[in-house]
């Protein structure tokens, strides 16, 4: 996954639903771990990680049956 591809894509998709959403509504941020995107408009945020990106705790997440 292209970390900018993704990024458009949730942009492309909030822009659907919200017709009035701008990109200067958007603003990305490096994490320790991935990126956040962030709607300054609605304060909602995106995590977005890559192939590289270590998720601790996924097994607490996704448990075993």
């Amino acid at each position: 996954m292209d970390i900018e591809d993704e990024i458009w894509a949730r942009i492309r998709a909030t822009k659907a639903w919200d017709k009035k959403a701008r990109l200067e509504d958007f603003q990305v941020r490096a994490a320790e771990n991935g990126f956040v995107l962030i709607n300054l408009k609605t304060r909602r945020a995106h995590l977005i990680y890559d192939e590289d990106s270590e998720l601790p705790g996924l097994e607490n997440i996704l448990p075993k049956h």
